[in-house]
């Protein structure tokens, strides 16, 4: 019988290996794989909720409105109340009509008032055709048309809206009667020197833009923005709505459209729509800004003295207490939007000057 002391030799008669201790580096590289196996599994659950919950959506919501076809796609348009002038209201980006509910319900007491989805928002079909905002303005002109809601109108427009509705004031000028611009949209920069520097631009966003790529098609919007709704506060009723809409592919993917391959095209269409005349013109600011610094409160101050002179007729406004999303969805703050419109409206209709 062979010592303890001696060699171990398998059956063969050599020697047997002993057991090999794991190193740091084979279980680094085993938990990378199973970190990997797990990401994987969470996107695709991810993805499959996402789905399964926009096939949810599409069996619980129905437009409020009307569809027409503008240019070979369907348009979602919900218009209330009679009267005129017409009131147009033009969501912001990545936003759609029902934002605009307590304004639109405000409004309706007085005169007829239009909201609508741009093509690929809300309930209405997205399209192929470019989203420069020449031709977003040219297919609200269309919607218009089809729906019979007659010139002259009122527009008025939340952040990214705002912009649009200044630049429709200046394509169509001859139906617009005033404007009351939103907490607007900035343009920083408002101009590129050259295709490089909007590269530059674009390529610093993109990162962002691709976390809330993601974000969406995995769900993850759609579990977060309900509390924004809510924070903002719109009804409890149409909260879910709201996030549904918000929360789809295709609205991100409209988004993403309206604002980085177009924004050149935006740049310079806002900047042709710098003179309105003496249109009458509300721009209504909220008190509550996200500036980080003295230098940002200056510029901002700047920015709010170069869009008041517009217009010879226009007027400037803070609602104390609000923020970008509060000014319109809550009870407290909407109303001062739409007393905003109707100061509009009597001014186009006295031809008396905007009082503050």
């Amino acid at each position: 019988m062979k010592s303890t002391d001696t060699l171990r030799h398998d059956t063969e008669g050599g020697m047997a290996a002993a057991p090999r201790r794991r190193g740091c580096l084979f279980l680094l590289g085993r938990g990378i794989k199973w970190f990997a196996i797990a990401l994987v599994l969470l996107v695709l659950l991810g993805v499959a909720y996402q789905t399964l919950a926009m096939q949810s959506d599409l069996r619980s919501y129905t437009p409020r409105g009307q569809l027409y076809d503008v240019d070979g796609h369907q348009m979602h348009i919900v218009c209330q109340g009679e009267g005129s002038p017409a009131v147009v209201l033009e969501a912001g980006g990545y936003a759609e009509s029902l934002w605009w509910s307590r304004v639109q319900a405000g409004l309706a007491e007085q005169t007829q008032v239009c909201a609508y989805d741009r093509p690929g928002m809300g309930y209405s079909e997205p399209t192929t055709n470019p989203r420069d905002p020449l031709t977003l303005t040219g297919e609200l002109h269309g919607l218009l048309g089809e729906a019979g809601i007659a010139p002259p109108y009122v527009l008025a427009g939340h952040s990214y809206g705002a912009i649009l509705t200044r630049i429709f004031a200046d394509q169509y000028p001859d139906e617009v009667r005033g404007l009351v611009l939103v907490d607007s949209g900035i343009l920083r920069p408002a101009h590129f020197a050259s295709e490089a520097e909007y590269n530059d631009w674009k390529s610093g966003n993109d990162i962002l833009q691709a976390v809330l790529w993601v974000m969406t098609h995995t769900g993850i919007m759609r579990l977060t923005t309900g509390n924004d709704f809510s924070g903002w506060g719109y009804p409890a009723g149409i909260v879910p709505e709201l996030v549904a809409l918000h929360a789809s592919n295709q609205a991100f993917d409209t988004y993403y459209a309206e604002t980085f391959p177009a924004r050149v095209a935006l740049n310079e269409a806002a900047a042709a729509a710098e003179d309105l005349g003496d249109l009458p013109m509300v721009l209504l600011w909220a008190g509550e800004q996200p500036l980080n610094s003295a230098a940002d409160l200056e510029l901002f101050e700047q920015i709010k003295l170069d869009m008041a002179a517009y217009s010879a007729n226009s007027v400037t406004r803070v609602i104390d207490g609000a923020d970008h999303g509060s000014i319109l969805g809550s009870e407290a703050y909407a109303p001062q939007v739409v007393s905003a419109i109707l100061d509009v409206i009597d001014s186009a209709g006295t031809g008396e000057p905007l009082v503050r």
